[in-house]
């Protein structure tokens, strides 16, 4: 992918509204979840997929009301801000980043979309993109 193709795809994600970006992680989850659930140990996926929430909202650093409502409607996640807000903190790490990576290249090419796409709708919905959450999908995708 082109520098400027990845930085309109980018720029495209930043402008898309909540709504859409809503749209976009639902149908993704919506997407890997009978694979995940397959693979968990225990046949709950939610166990793979909050490492890709989690990676996603740590790797600023910072964690919002807006992320944590996305969360919430993505997931119908029951806990506090600040009970969840410890649990984005946990992942706050390379070795995370990292293993979120490895996932996602072990995963075959359509699942990985939507994992990106997934990703994507998470570290965008506060309309801005950190250059740590750049890297981050910039790692995913490579």
């Amino acid at each position: 992918m082109s520098n400027s193709t990845y930085e309109q795809l980018m720029q495209k994600y930043v402008n898309a509204p909540y709504s859409l970006l809503l749209s976009i992680a639902v149908d993704s989850i919506n997407h890997v979840m009978p694979i995940f659930d397959q693979i968990a140990d225990n046949g709950n996926g939610a166990s793979v997929v909050l490492p890709f929430i989690c990676t996603a909202l740590a790797v600023d650093g910072k964690f919002s009301d807006l992320e944590y409502q996305f969360v919430k409607d993505v997931t119908g996640l029951t806990y506090s801000y600040d009970e969840f807000k410890t649990v984005v903190q946990s992942f706050y790490s390379d070795k995370w980043v990292a293993a979120t990576d490895k996932l996602v290249d072990a995963c075959p090419d359509e699942i990985k979309q939507y994992l990106i796409s997934f990703c994507l709708a998470f570290v965008a919905v506060d309309e801005k993109i950190s250059r740590e959450e750049n890297a981050f999908i910039y790692r995913l995708i490579g």
